[in-house]
């Protein structure tokens, strides 16, 4: 299920992987995962960096056609090994000292699921300032996280 409510600015996204939630949990962690799955479309990430405990930072620079296109930035709020994240995340552009900034959050929880399997939920809100600055990505939201999280998914059986 993945909805959008313009109103209360929140992008959720349900979806049931086949991995067990301590896969899925690593696969938000693990550098080498996380440039498997993270970049939409084109968007080539990496090298990532993840310092993985409460006030530790995740730094997702980005490419296209060979050319920078930015970086996704976060520091992790809140974690509980297995089950659930929850981390301020931001679009960064080329310029961000030119307004190219936008600070989200997005809380991520995982429940087993029958058969080895995890119900994954992710929302991703305080999307305002991304949808003033930067409506093309925000538009994205949805597709994007879809997106990236069947790659998600495909890294993590094979």
């Amino acid at each position: 299920m993945n909805t959008t409510n313009a109103e209360n600015e929140i992008v959720r996204i349900e979806r049931i992987m086949r991995a067990p939630p301590e896969r899925v949990y690593r696969a938000f962690l693990d550098p080498e995962l996380l440039e498997r799955w993270l970049g939409p479309g084109e968007l080539i990430v990496g090298p990532v960096t993840v310092d993985a405990r409460v006030g530790g930072k995740i730094v997702a620079p980005h490419s296209m056609h060979g050319a920078s296109s930015g970086s996704f930035e976060g520091v992790f709020v809140k974690m509980v090994p297995n089950r659930e994240l929850v981390y301020r995340w931001a679009f960064l552009g080329t310029e961000p000292e030119k307004g190219e900034y936008f600070d989200t959050l997005v809380h991520v929880v995982l429940r087993p699921a029958p058969g080895g399997k995890t119900r994954l939920t992710v929302v991703h809100e305080k999307l305002e300032e991304l949808r003033r600055g930067a409506p093309e990505i925000a538009a994205r939201l949805v597709p994007g996280w879809t997106e990236v999280l069947g790659k998600m998914e495909d890294a993590l059986v094979r």
